[in-house]
């Protein structure tokens, strides 16, 4: 498995964090990828660490825990996805075939039964999973021949760089034939032209269902809502035993609610919705249309909320107003603030990549922000803006710019007080 990636698209919310541990729905992505193993009966796992391999190995140990053995290879520079397999080369020692699963790809249980059913019934060397997406200049893309079978694969490279619309889903079996040949040419795409070229059979298994691999942040809300959905549609809710729901709260469609929340008066769950573990929602709120609240998140009075998810350990204040955004762990939002996703007129929004301007692929998205962000009383952010971790905001600032990590924001105003000269009597 490979979870070295830097992730910069995702920022600030990977600056110290291994996409891996992203959370969706309340839990890390590596988690869904890991029970996805274990449900087709495979707990030998051997993970490709790099960027905040800290914090990921902390979390999930050797695996004891969830009854599978993890070990970790340290992938110390991140370059590129043949470099990490090949860092991982002693660990398959003695195996003909392995299974490949990206760390950045929501994996499905059927996912992997898929690609390995295929692998064992089309006799090919590789089969790998694709799906078909209408962006394919923004992934590795494969162009597939008669019976399914592989007859070139493009890595990721721009809009000239793709031959079909399949593109690469994440889960692949490799024969370990190809590793000599990543060591050779160090490239995805010249190895598999050899390997074609010399007679192996690279096979292409078709994901028709929903996919995400997490890219941009917006890849996070669309991944939020597929685990939702398998989660809770046609299921009903979840409130656990423990948990204290006002008699007064209003719950409109399905919702989850874990262990020791507490949701106060007059509120309104508008599911489907996540709330984890010791979550707190004061009287009169509205949390609604996709909102994920992981464990610790405390919501004040008369909070609205819309599809946003929301780390560890975030306070919201009263009468804020949050949507179609992703707030980093151990941040506070207080009173009053509101976090827009839509600009007048419905102009497109735009996210500045370094030098360059991409286009949400939406008609709103929200704001990003970082860990450890302080938003002050009635500021307001526009959409498709992003806030760098350890950031404060101060109160009644207006902020239409990303903010970089560490930053301090300031509202300068001169108060004048002058005497009103349309009046009489006032002594």
């Amino acid at each position: 498995m490979l979870t070295a990636g830097e992730g910069q698209r995702l920022r600030p919310l990977t600056t110290k964090r291994s996409k891996s541990l992203l959370m969706i729905a309340g839990r890390p992505v590596l988690q869904y990828i890991i029970d996805s193993l274990i449900e087709n009966d495979i707990r030998d796992i051997v993970i490709v660490v790099g960027h905040g391999r800290e914090d990921l190995i902390d979390h999930f140990q050797m695996g004891g825990d969830q009854g599978v053995r993890i070990r970790y290879v340290v992938q110390h520079k991140q370059e590129g996805v043949e470099h990490a397999i090949l860092t991982a080369k002693d660990e398959l020692e003695g195996e003909e075939n392995f299974l490949l699963v990206y760390g950045d790809v929501l994996v499905e249980p059927e996912m992997v039964t898929r690609t390995l059913s295929n692998h064992a019934t089309m006799g090919g060397e590789v089969t790998m999973l694709v799906t078909l997406v209408s962006n394919p200049e923004q992934f590795g893309t494969v162009k597939i021949g008669p019976n399914g079978i592989v007859e070139k694969l493009v890595e990721k490279g721009g809009p000239e760089r793709y031959v079909s619309n399949y593109a690469v889903a994440g889960v692949s079996v490799f024969s370990t034939k190809i590793l000599p040949l990543l060591e050779k040419y160090g490239s995805m795409e010249l190895s598999f032209e050899e390997f074609i070229k010399d007679g192996n059979q690279v096979s292409a298994s078709v994901w028709e269902k929903e996919w995400a691999e997490f890219t941009w942040p917006w890849d996070i809300l669309k991944a939020n809502r597929i685990v939702m959905d398998r989660l809770l549609k046609g299921k009903g809710s979840y409130i656990a035993e423990s948990a204290d729901i006002h008699s007064s709260v209003v719950i409109e469609g399905s919702v989850y609610i874990g262990e020791g929340s507490i949701v106060r008066p007059n509120t309104t769950l508008r599911g489907p919705i996540y709330i984890g573990k010791n979550v707190y929602v004061g009287n009169n709120s509205l949390i609604r249309d996709y909102s994920c609240l992981c464990d610790g998140v405390r919501i004040g009075y008369a909070v609205e909320m819309r599809n946003s998810m929301v780390f560890e350990r975030v306070n919201v204040g009263r009468m804020t107003y949050l949507a179609d955004s992703i707030i980093g762990a151990d941040t506070c939002i207080e009173a009053g603030a509101q976090l827009w996703n839509w600009r007048p007129g419905s102009e497109p929004l735009y996210l500045t990549q370094e030098s360059e301007e991409v286009q949400i692929p939406l008609r709103k998205f929200g704001v990003i922000v970082g860990d450890n962000v302080v938003i002050g009383v009635n500021a307001s952010i526009y959409p498709a803006t992003r806030i760098g971790e350890n950031s404060v905001i101060s109160a009644g600032c207006v902020v239409q710019e990303d903010i970089p990590p560490c930053s301090h924001v300031i509202l300068k105003q001169k108060l004048e007080i002058v005497e009103r000269k349309d009046l009489t009597g006032c002594d």
